[in-house]
């Protein structure tokens, strides 16, 4: 195994990043981003030729799952060069327990996932009664 950015794999464990004690082979399909923001993290992942009844987002345990389903009849088809892979897919994302998935989106062969730290998770003022 080669030892790759730590970002892939574990969303908003900053402080892991780069370590090198994790070490694990990314998935290549589908490519995807992930941004640091202001209010958390943006994933965005390329799915060209896919539509959002055929691609869940969910969440469960810290685990972002992004799967894609497509079920494709090729019969009758005479391809002389098929690069584009419509073959289905599942990418894990372990997220810190301070992000929650606020929003998903697609436009454009592109699905935006929007992670945010969630309200409990930022500094407040007690008052001292």
């Amino acid at each position: 195994m080669n030892a790759v950015n730590l970002e892939k794999f574990f969303v908003g464990f900053d402080n892991l990043i780069n370590s090198p004690l994790y070490t694990q082979q990314a998935p290549e399909y589908p490519r995807y981003n992930i941004e640091k923001v202001e209010h958390g993290y943006v994933v965005e992942v390329a799915v060209p030729g896919w539509n959002k009844n055929q691609i869940s987002v969910n969440v469960h345990k810290n685990v972002l799952t992004i799967k894609g389903e497509k079920k494709e009849n090729n019969e009758g088809r005479g391809w002389v060069h098929k690069g584009i892979s419509g073959k289905s897919f599942e990418k894990h994302l372990k997220l810190d327990n301070t992000l929650e998935v606020s929003s998903a989106s697609m436009e454009n062969g592109m699905l935006t996932i929007d992670l945010s730290y969630s309200p409990s998770s930022k500094p407040t003022s007690i008052p001292i009664g």
